[in-house]
């Protein structure tokens, strides 16, 4: 429950005037920068990075986190109408939307591109918020043992993807 409690609470702070300014300002600058191709969307947070310095945290953190999200969704936009990705995230993209764009159908893959970019940011900040907690106290349970074999298991899967 403390969960939900905390969500409503930074729902109240997040739900202002001033940081939905900012969400909007955040989302046009990522469409901007994720339509570029090559720019990309860490790219454009670490540009945009000087220009929080003088924010507050949580300003800053929404400003940034909406730039990245909208250059996700900005870098499908020139999948799907020139065949070319905007980020390395849409190069699927391409494969459905390209072709549909071609038969006139550049609206309804926009739009779908869209709504999975909405749908899986909202649900990954879900999953984030509700779950971290949980993450966090067995992330803190690992000692030696289970960071040793944890780093085994990185090597021997690299030692095994590397064989042809």
């Amino acid at each position: 429950m403390s969960e939900f409690a905390s969500l409503m609470q930074g729902m109240s702070l997040v739900l202002s005037a001033h940081h939905l300014g900012l969400m909007v300002i955040g989302v046009l600058l990522g469409i901007l920068v994720g339509v570029l191709p090559g720019l990309g969307a860490p790219n454009g947070v670490a540009l945009l990075l000087p220009l929080t310095f003088s924010m507050s945290p949580v300003s800053a953190i929404i400003l940034l986190s909406c730039m990245y999200w909208g250059a996700l969704f900005g870098g499908s936009i020139t999948s799907i109408l020139f065949n070319i990705p905007g980020e390395p995230s849409s190069v699927a993209t391409t494969f459905d939307g390209y072709p549909m764009a071609r038969n006139g159908q550049a609206g309804e893959a926009l739009t779908a591109a869209f709504t999975s970019a909405l749908l899986g940011a909202l649900v990954g900040v879900l999953l984030l918020t509700f779950l971290s907690t949980h993450i966090a106290r067995f992330a803190l349970a690992f000692s030696s043992p289970e960071f040793f074999a944890v780093y085994l298991l990185a090597f021997c899967t690299f030692i095994g993807m590397s064989r042809t």
